[in-house]
């Protein structure tokens, strides 16, 4: 029924780190794959240092800390055998079976789908409450796009499901549809953030973008550090990027995201005052501030 059927060397594994504690555990699950990867590709920025690493990893080095920009350096040495891109964020680790799966997902499905996005079993779906409704910030229904420029979150499922959006770290992309994917535009900031929605927005209006458990993954859990001023950096540059897309495509409303941004970020402010959380005191004033800020002209694609 199925015209496109796809083998292991079909398959490339691309992940981009800083030299995260998590890294080697999520090498090594790639690694022992019941199935060997056509190439396993790891791109750090040039100053990072690493142990040794098995003759199989090609490794690459970037000039800069961002994802999207140490992915896009990939360009020149994926094979040509490889249709599918496998991108891993280095705070995943793989089950034994997952790329197995992820060959069979991708022979039975049809052939305008573009991406494939793998749910963490240890995925704990965020709880919708009543005044995210109301803001415009997010959703009951799963993997959607708002007008605001938020996004809801994935669903758990079982079953293989038609999203909007993708989430960078955990995705493979069929290169046919996707050779932009290496030759993207995105502000040289240290978190990415965002990029996943922003490519999503754009390869969902011509092909389908899909979720799936099949493929088994898991969080790696990790001891978060205690950053204020990072926070404060995720949240405003949340704000500036998101409200960039806004401004950029008509498919948005820009005061749905203005109401859905100052509304979140305020009353993010008061519960984190209450409960003397800094690290969301820290994000949700970085949010607010880059809501209020001018916008730049980024050219993200």
């Amino acid at each position: 029924m199925y015209k496109y059927k796809y083998t292991a060397k079909n398959f490339a594994f691309l992940i981009s780190s800083v030299g995260e504690k998590t890294l080697q555990t999520c090498l090594n699950s790639i690694l022992k794959q019941s199935l060997n990867p056509g190439q396993i590709i790891l791109s750090i920025p040039e100053n990072t240092k690493l142990k040794r690493l098995s003759k199989r990893i090609i490794v690459i080095k970037s000039k800069f800390r961002n994802q999207v920009h140490q992915r896009c350096l990939a360009k020149k040495i994926i094979n040509q055998n490889v249709k599918i891109l496998v991108q891993i964020d280095s705070n995943y680790s793989l089950e034994k079976d997952t790329l197995k799966k992820l060959i069979y997902l991708w022979s039975n499905q049809e052939k305008n789908v573009a991406g494939i996005g793998m749910i963490p079993s240890n995925y704990i779906l965020p709880k919708i409450n009543i005044l995210q409704k109301l803001f415009i910030s997010d959703s009951s229904k799963p993997g959607k796009i708002l007008k605001s420029g938020y996004v809801s979150a994935w669903d758990i499922t079982t079953k293989t499901k038609e999203v909007e959006w993708l989430n960078g770290g955990s995705v493979s992309w069929k290169l046919k549809y996707c050779k932009d994917i290496f030759t993207r535009r995105y502000p040289k900031i240290g978190w990415s953030v965002a990029e996943d929605l922003i490519y999503s927005y754009k390869k969902g209006k011509k092909y389908k973008l899909l979720i799936s458990n099949k493929p088994k993954i898991k969080f790696i859990n990790k001891q978060k550090k205690i950053d204020l001023f990072s926070d404060f950096k995720k949240g405003y540059f949340h704000s500036k990027i998101i409200k960039n897309l806004v401004y950029k495509n008509k498919d948005f409303s820009i005061f749905q995201f203005y109401y859905a941004s100052l509304a979140t970020s305020l009353l993010g402010i008061v519960f984190a005052l209450f409960t003397f959380n800094l690290n969301k005191l820290s994000r949700y004033f970085g949010r607010l501030i880059g809501t209020l800020v001018k916008t730049y002209n980024y050219r993200i694609t």
